[in-house]
């Protein structure tokens, strides 16, 4: 079948922000917990919201974490995010074929919105789904059955490209075709250990893929 939407995730797939997010978390434990953690440390539970990341460290101060960490990558993320290269082109042609796209994250809402904003890439999606939106984060398909009932397309009809594992399940569990992104995963071998339905190494081959059908 055509594929009429291509959903994204954000982070790793759209823009590179793994060092933002790795600062804004040690930044969040030193201020709150006065902790130092390493950056390998700081990955803890990584995709997962970050109401999810906080509970597993310390649960007993969640509230004051998140607001510790979105004041820092705020503050930031203009100048230590970045849109991989390639990625503008690729929705630009993606548009232009006619496709309707979506970004689905499991980041929060606001955020989500903001990156695109500030990033520049607000104009191409026609939603964004955030951390709030399902009922449950990706792995689980809530989230991309979502993003599918608000573009009025099926499952069949749709492509999802993410770099992460959770990428690649939720999309599989949805009745959607993956694309594993490798241009900016971090965790190839999980990724391609899920068996996605594609594998991308670049942004353009995300068009080449869509146009073969």
């Amino acid at each position: 079948m055509h594929v009429r939407a291509v959903l994204f995730d954000l982070d790793g797939t759209l823009i590179d922000s793994h060092g933002l997010i790795i600062a804004s978390f040690q930044h969040a434990l030193r201020t709150v917990l006065d902790r130092d953690v390493s950056a390998d440390a700081a990955q803890v539970r990584w995709g997962q919201p970050l109401a999810t990341r906080f509970a597993a460290v310390a649960p007993e101060h969640v509230g004051a974490l998140v607001e510790a960490y979105t004041a820092h990558y705020d503050a930031h993320e203009a100048t230590l995010a970045s849109v991989f290269p390639g990625v503008p082109g690729m929705l630009d042609a993606l548009v232009q074929r006619g496709q309707r796209l979506a970004v689905v994250t499991s980041k929060r809402r606001r955020a989500a919105a903001q990156a695109l904003r500030v990033l520049g890439l607000a104009p191409w999606f026609a939603t964004a789904l955030g951390a709030e939106d399902a009922t449950a984060p990706k792995p689980a398909p809530d989230p991309v059955h979502e993003a599918l009932r608000r573009l009025g397309v099926t499952a069949e009809a749709a492509l999802m490209v993410g770099d992460g594992a959770f990428d690649v399940r939720a999309a599989k569990a949805a009745g959607v075709r993956s694309a594993a992104a490798l241009w900016g995963t971090r965790e190839s071998e999980a990724l391609l250990a899920c068996d996605p339905d594609y594998v991308v190494g670049s942004p353009g081959e995300v068009v080449t893929l869509v146009e073969s059908w």
